[in-house]
């Protein structure tokens, strides 16, 4: 998928296996569109903030995360989990993509987005087995979950938190619990302005990292 800032974005699927694969394989294309941007107008859209030497600190799933430009790698504090294949795509598309649009205030489903309709399904389908697999009599823990990753708690469903996942990259997951007559539900919602941030694949893998944290003891 083409960005509107003339740089090439990385699609997930080209990758076999990515959730398996290490930040080391993230293709060098990637960090060289990076590279090739201004790092002051990055932090400027992006709302991220600058660390030593050429280092953008963008805060990810309530940690602060350094992508390091000269190493061509993404460093977190000690104790955090370091970013995997596909969280190393979102944290540079982000930096790459992010625009100066502020949150729009409106929440969408994925389908709802431009294009949406048809890239969201199949293959492309937002990760949420995990999520329900785990949680579908356990809205209590889904809760604590999301609120670990600094997520706020919302009146919907049978629990419901809402996620600044990156600074401006605004999405809510609602639960509908299991019972004797309906199977679990799971809602995942966006604020509209969201692909103006992130193009539709870095959405998706977006989604599948934060379902698998999620479902992780």
């Amino acid at each position: 998928m083409a960005s509107d800032k003339g740089v090439r974005i990385a699609r997930p699927e080209r990758y076999p296996n990515p959730l398996y694969q290490g930040l080391d394989n993230l293709p060098p294309a990637l960090w060289d569109d990076l590279d090739g941007l201004d790092p002051d107008e990055v932090c400027r859209r992006a709302a991220v903030a600058r660390g030593m030497g050429r280092v953008f600190v963008v805060p990810f799933l309530g940690t602060d995360h350094f992508v390091d430009l000269e190493a061509r790698t993404i460093n977190v504090p000690e104790g955090a989990m370091r970013p995997g294949f596909q969280a190393g795509l979102v944290l540079i598309t982000y930096l790459i993509q992010a625009s100066e649009a502020d949150l729009h205030g409106r929440m969408v489903t994925a389908r709802e987005l431009n294009g949406g309709d048809l890239f969201f399904q199949g293959p492309h389908a937002l990760s949420e087995a995990p999520v329900l697999e785990r949680y579908a009599r356990d809205g209590a823990g889904l809760l604590s979950k999301g609120l670990a990753f600094g997520g706020t708690p919302l009146d919907a469903g049978d629990a419901a938190f809402r996620l600044l996942a990156l600074p401006k990259v605004l999405l809510a997951y609602t639960l509908y619990e299991e019972d004797e007559e309906f199977p679990a539900r799971l809602t995942i919602t966006f604020d509209a302005s969201i692909d103006r941030h992130l193009t539709l694949d870095g959405i998706w893998a977006l989604i599948n990292v934060i379902s698998s944290r999620l479902a992780q003891e």
